[in-house]
């Protein structure tokens, strides 16, 4: 009798839950739940880091939604409102990098790709962008090799910001889906794919509104301590960009070894000359809207870096647009910030702003006016 009022009450209270969590379920679908862009399977059979294609998605950020959107993954698995086609002749242009490429929070019109992509649609001419967030340079390179093979452009643009670095180099980052690069030196270095492969439970629950509330837009695994998914930052260490304010010596080589090998095989990478490869530079934000602040991270990894790899680039012969003087000045004269409140991507009037400095470019010229 006792067991059996046990198991009644364990009944009772199972399915009591359940039927909560289906109600939160129903009452999800009410708003606007990040779905998230399901990746797929990356391994040496397909080792291409791409999403689940032809689909349409809603993104969203934070607990309230504060930043929606919706988003298409075309034909081949990029964010692109239109498909990718292969063996046409007109010029096209790649544009290449990681979230700020991909620009989930902004409508697709109204970012790089897009902006350009209708600019060039004028002038008879593509672009076609291939980006994720969480890519570094070494992940560039894999798929600017891809574009290469597949579409065969004419000139590459590669969005560079701050943690580009060490997001590349396999010592420091180990998340599921990118190539990084395996350095001994600057002429002994490999590039090592870290495989992913969605498990069964992952699958499960990207078809639940209540889990992808909890991890895409709670985040509950970074409140709870856990950064096996997406990872936090501790808000006690100083930030210049996205990453750390301070660097040692190990660290300082490392990131300029992989910036080295980048930009020496690069044109091997995309079978075009180093004039043909156009290098954005992202800017010191939020920092340059003051004086006193932009000054406090002459000491700082981004800023060392940018000076390093801007000099570096320059020498090599690459194209280079760095947009913190441009930045500098169309804030001076429009006091309009250009990343998010609550996000430091680039928002609308941010994209806008670089995409009118990239067709403006000498590049932009070279292959769609001539």
């Amino acid at each position: 009798i006792i067991m059996k009022k046990y198991f009644y009450g364990f009944c009772l209270i199972f399915s009591s839950l359940l039927v909560t969590l289906i109600f939160i379920e129903i009452v999800l679908l009410c708003f606007p739940v990040n779905q998230g862009l399901r990746t797929q399977a990356v391994n040496e059979s397909f080792p291409i880091f791409r999403f689940k294609p032809n689909r349409e998605v809603q993104y969203s950020k934070n607990w309230n939604f504060s930043l929606q959107n919706r988003v298409k993954i075309n034909n081949v698995g990029f964010v692109s409102d239109f498909d990718y086609l292969k063996g046409l002749t007109s010029p096209l242009l790649a544009i290449i990098g990681d979230s700020y490429v991909e620009a989930l929070m902004v409508p697709f019109h109204k970012t790089l790709t897009g902006i350009t992509s209708d600019i060039a649609k004028a002038n008879g001419g593509r672009v076609y962008s291939f980006a994720a967030s969480g890519a570094g340079l070494s992940q560039h390179m894999v798929w600017a090799k891809y574009a290469r093979k597949t579409f065969s452009p004419d000139a590459y643009v590669f969005v560079i910001i701050a943690n580009d670095f060490m997001e590349s180099l396999q010592s420091y980052e180990s998340s599921p889906g990118f190539h990084r690069f395996k350095i001994q030196s600057e002429k002994d270095w490999s590039m090592v794919l870290s495989e992913y492969e969605p498990s069964i439970l992952r699958r499960l629950l990207r078809n639940s509104r209540l889990a992808m509330y909890m991890v895409t837009n709670l985040k509950i695994h970074g409140k709870l301590g856990i950064p096996l998914i997406l990872g936090k930052k501790d808000k006690r260490v100083k930030y210049v960009g996205n990453v750390e304010f301070d660097y040692n010596k190990q660290f300082w080589r490392d990131a300029k070894l992989a910036a080295n090998i980048y930009l020496n095989n690069l044109p091997e990478w995309t079978d075009v000359s180093e004039s043909k490869i156009l290098f954005i530079i992202d800017g010191i934000r939020p920092d340059l809207y003051s004086e006193q602040k932009l000054s406090a991270t002459k000491d700082s990894f981004w800023y060392k870096m940018r000076e390093y790899f801007i000099s570096e680039a320059n020498i090599k012969g690459y194209q280079v647009i760095d947009m913190q003087n441009i930045f500098l000045k169309n804030y001076t004269e429009n006091k309009i910030k250009f990343e998010f409140k609550n996000d430091l991507h680039w928002n609308q009037y941010g994209h806008s702003v670089v995409s009118k400095a990239l067709s403006s470019s000498n590049l932009w010229n070279e292959i769609f006016k001539n």
